[in-house]
């Protein structure tokens, strides 16, 4: 086995992917499963869908609404989550020293009415959430991550939310991949 960094337009750069998907646990503090990142990757956004709603009600606004909706009021029958970076600050052949980031919280309320509206979850209802989108790193937008890093989503407070998340997610250009 081998890396290498490919063509700046081999499609394994260019597409889009959503290869990281788990359930979010139960309880307040529930935890997905861990992804590993196998090259540097840019998330782009995350999507949840709800199996068993919130009982939690949760002010919208910290991180925004979904994707293309802006800031809405209070949520109803909510839940939040937020993921959780590890990465290892040290420099190549160091020690490794591990540092952690959390990226939102993300609340979840099912279809949001808009500005001081109100929303209530549901069973099935779907969300999507940008990450980091506005400025990127190089221009190329999303959040970068190198390889080898982890993140892994964890519930607020909510005694009974569960939630399917998707990762939407790209390589960068030029990474180095498994041959």
């Amino acid at each position: 086995m081998s890396l290498k960094s490919m063509a700046y337009d081999n499609p394994s750069y260019v597409t889009r992917q959503s290869g990281f998907n788990t359930i979010m646990t139960a309880g307040s503090g529930g935890v997905s499963s861990k992804f590993v990142a196998f090259a540097n990757l840019l998330l782009f956004s995350l999507t949840t869908f709800t199996i068993t709603a919130g009982s939690s009600t949760y002010t919208n606004g910290l991180t925004g609404g979904p994707v293309g909706v802006g800031t809405a009021g209070p949520a109803v029958a909510a839940t939040q989550l937020s993921m959780i970076r590890i990465t290892n600050t040290a420099s190549a052949g160091a020690t490794v020293a591990l540092s952690t980031s959390t990226i939102g919280p993300f609340t979840i309320a099912g279809d949001f009415l808009g500005a001081g509206g109100t929303a209530t979850n549901q069973i099935g209802a779907s969300n999507q959430f940008s990450l980091n989108t506005a400025t990127g790193t190089a221009g190329l937008n999303g959040l970068a991550i190198n390889a080898g890093d982890q993140f892994y989503f964890v519930n607020g407070t909510d005694a009974s939310a569960v939630e399917l998340i998707a990762v939407d997610y790209q390589i960068q250009p030029l990474a180095n991949v498994t041959a």
